[in-house]
């Protein structure tokens, strides 16, 4: 899993954390709907960032289940266990390279599987993982351009930055928008019956923030950040602004800035 969390990324993703979480619990409600945990299951949580996910699981499962986190980002895991009062195992390592210690019964993962270096192996590690009976339910990001979420501070990003060449390619946290793909490649590391279904959701950014503080957001994630990395303190400033005045078009009656994202949820089982 490629270590795409520097340092400077994990603080700021650690500021907005809050209000990430509630932009996203669309997402997590069709996850959790696809994955069915029952009371008493063992979850296993891949990508799960400081664990607003897995803490979710436990929830569900119990205190006769058991939940581990998996993340490659030794700070997001220590956010996760600082922030967690359950008995959640919490595990810092690659996917790819890893070695199962024991099997669950539920591989989950929300927005954790696009960025492996090695998909085929990842994914065939957490088929060794994984009970003979069990399942897997991920969500991953359809194309980047079904998602106005991601489009609408792009195109305003490159209203202002000439200098970048489209199209952008369909990497990171896009790899995995293709769901014939996902499905050869689920099958190919040793899962059955992959399914995935597409869901259009209305994501409130930040959870409600300003337009100016979602403005300023968007230049630490998604492809903005790509495109506005390393520019001049006004260069940035007018991407802020362009941004902002993009996102005025999409206020709701209560002030907030609401996009939409395209969202794939896989399911297969072992």
């Amino acid at each position: 899993m490629s270590n795409v969390w520097d340092p400077e990324r994990v603080a700021s993703w650690l500021r907005r954390a809050e209000g990430l979480e509630r932009q996203l619990a669309p997402v997590s409600a069709v996850l959790f709907a696809a994955a069915d945990l029952q009371p008493g299951e063992r979850v296993l949580d891949v990508g799960c960032g400081t664990g607003p996910t897995t803490r979710e699981a436990a929830a569900v499962v119990g205190t006769s289940g058991r939940v581990t986190g998996i993340d490659l980002s030794a700070a997001m895991i220590d956010a996760a266990r600082a922030a967690s009062s359950r008995s959640i195992e919490w595990i810092v390592a690659d996917v790819a390279t890893w070695e199962p210690p024991t099997v669950w019964d539920v591989v989950i993962s929300r927005f954790g599987v696009m960025f492996f270096d090695d998909p085929p192996a990842a994914f065939a590690a957490l088929a060794r993982a994984t009970a003979t009976g069990g399942r897997l339910a991920i969500a991953t990001w359809s194309q980047r351009t079904n998602s106005p979420l991601f489009e609408v501070p792009l195109q305003a990003a490159l209203g202002v930055l000439h200098d970048v060449t489209p199209p952008l390619p369909d990497a990171g946290p896009f790899s995995l928008h293709d769901g014939d793909a996902i499905a050869a490649l689920l099958v190919g590391a040793g899962w059955t019956a992959p399914t995935t279904v597409t869901h259009d959701l209305e994501l409130v950014v930040e959870g409600g923030s300003t337009v100016e503080e979602a403005a300023a957001g968007f230049l630490d994630f998604g492809p903005t950040r790509t495109v506005s990395e390393g520019r001049d303190d006004a260069t940035r400033a007018a991407v802020v602004a362009a941004i902002a005045e993009a996102l005025r078009a999409h206020v709701d009656e209560s002030g907030r800035v609401v996009l939409g994202g395209r969202v794939l949820v896989t399911t297969a089982r072992r």
